[in-house]
């Protein structure tokens, strides 16, 4: 008897394509902070697209794009994978893989497409496509927004009017047209793709840059970072979390010139409310108002989950405000789609004691004299709808409260403040981010850092805030051009899919 052996075709893309795709992968990883190479996200695509005209199939396409997402998304997040939690870090590992596999879809888009309708019209497919990712990681049931190319290392003080005008995923375009450009200008070499090129560079310059008072009032505000590991700080008796950073706000108090208008601690300062009590009375006797992190219990039966992460605004004389942080972190903090489907909750992860929280629903309203803050939790200013709707509320002050202790010592400081300047340039407002060991920093609009704490010690320091009111493009109009986009994108699919009628 004769057995036959019949080799399925492997569709591996050959070494070149490897080698394009791996190359992408390290430029778009080298892209993100901390690593300060202004502008290099502007040609980090080219390879890729260099690699997708040598393949065949829509299938060679997504092996390449996995190639070069799986080692920029290595790159770029790999202190996720060095959460204190071994669950959380293992979570973090799958999350990542599933991310990167999205995230190569463009790429098999791309090449769909040009196989029906050729090269040009694939690579505005590739920049739509790419663009609808981006929405979908930002609005979709799976957010996670923090790879977005408009967070890359950039010159952001010369693109704050492209910026003020159409937010992050503008500049997200932006950064996707000049890589398409410039594989242009290396594939024809034409004097036509040159010309175009430079002017697609200089046309953020061409956005007015935002109107701002010269002089806008400035408040006093108290900051205060724990500096203690969040490993350390989650065991922390919560007697012992209030001692500390009361010691750290009596000590700033003691030395400051002036009193703070509003004294900050970070993200989950009070383990619970159960010290509350004892904070009120504190506020009431120094008569100094205090916005602070608090993992709060809901006490409600129809809630599928007994604690929302919280910010606590109290004020002498007044009952306690609250802000619940509405976007919350995958698996680490609510499962994605556990409301539609409950059995998914078996999926949680139980990062910082809490598998879940309730996500809250309403922005902050806050009040303390003149300021009037808008408030963001932790990974919830890497959303720019949610700081934009602030705006729009009156809000004259960002707060972005953090821990991001959780992932050791590593580049998430860097990239998370990143998001931060990026909330100011759009908005208009300053943004005062304060970490539980760092990054704690006062952003200006135009994007440019005026004040940070070091980082992983423990510090408090009086700053002087400026609150501005003026209402950016962005805040005005919104941001129209996603949908724009995703309704070209549409329409880009009909005219190659669809059978023309007869």
């Amino acid at each position: 008897m004769q057995i036959r052996l019949q080799a399925w075709p492997c569709q591996i893309p050959h070494r070149p394509l490897w080698g394009f795709a791996l190359l992408s992968g390290m430029l778009l990883g080298l892209s993100f902070p901390p690593v300060p190479v202004p502008g290099l996200v502007l040609s980090a695509l080219v390879p890729l697209l260099l690699a997708l005209e040598r393949v065949r199939t829509p299938v060679q396409a997504l092996q390449a794009g996995m190639i070069t997402t799986l080692v920029w998304v290595g790159l770029a997040l790999h202190w996720t994978l060095k959460h204190a939690i071994a669950a959380a870090a293992f979570a973090a590992a799958v999350g990542l893989i599933c991310l990167a596999l999205l995230m190569a879809g463009p790429a098999a888009i791309a090449t769909a497409v040009r196989l029906r309708r050729g090269q040009p019209v694939a690579l505005a497919a590739f920049v739509l496509s790419w663009a609808a990712l981006e929405a979908l990681l930002t609005y979709g049931p799976l957010p996670f927004p923090w790879l977005q190319l408009g967070y890359a290392t950039l010159p952001l003080p010369l693109l704050d009017g492209l910026i003020a005008a159409v937010g992050t995923p503008g500049l997200s375009l932006w950064v996707l047209g000049t890589n398409v450009l410039v594989y242009a200008l290396l594939r024809m070499r034409r004097l036509l793709s040159m010309g175009l090129l430079l002017g697609w560079l200089v046309l953020p310059l061409l956005f007015p840059g935002p109107s701002r008072p010269a002089r806008p009032p400035v408040v006093p505000l108290l900051v205060v970072q724990h500096g203690i590991p969040a490993p350390a700080w989650d065991e922390m008796p919560g007697p012992d979390r209030l001692a500390h950073l009361l010691h750290l706000t009596e000590s700033a108090l003691d030395t400051a010139s002036v009193q703070p208008l509003l004294i900050l601690w970070p993200e989950t300062a009070l383990p619970d409310t159960t010290l509350l009590g004892r904070l009120r009375n504190w506020v009431a006797r120094t008569q100094l108002p205090l916005l602070t992190g608090a993992i709060v219990p809901t006490h409600s039966p129809a809630s599928r989950f007994a604690y929302t992460n919280s910010a606590l605004l109290l004020v002498p004389d007044a009952p306690v405000a609250r802000y619940d942080k509405q976007r919350l972190v995958p698996f680490a903090e609510q499962v994605p789609l556990v409301d539609i489907f409950p059995t998914l909750q078996v999926l949680a992860v139980p990062a910082g004691g809490v598998a879940g929280y309730q996500p809250g629903q309403a922005p902050a309203r806050f009040r303390v004299g003149p300021l009037r803050p808008g408030v963001l939790i932790c990974f919830e200013s890497f959303f720019g709808n949610l700081a934009r709707r602030s705006a729009e509320e009156g809000a004259n002050l960002l707060v972005v409260l953090t821990q991001d202790g959780w992932w050791g010592r590593g580049p998430v400081y860097w990239q998370h403040v990143q998001a931060a300047r990026l909330r100011a340039i759009e908005t208009g407002r300053a943004v005062v981010q304060v970490g539980a060991d760092g990054l704690t920093a006062l952003v200006l609009p135009s994007g440019r850092i005026r004040h940070s704490l070091p980082l992983h010690q423990a510090a408090a320091r009086l700053i002087q805030v400026p609150l501005y009111a003026q209402v950016t493009p962005l805040v005005k109009t919104g941001d129209w051009l996603t949908p724009t986009l995703l309704l070209s994108l549409l329409l880009l699919f009909g005219w190659t899919f669809l059978p023309k009628r007869r």
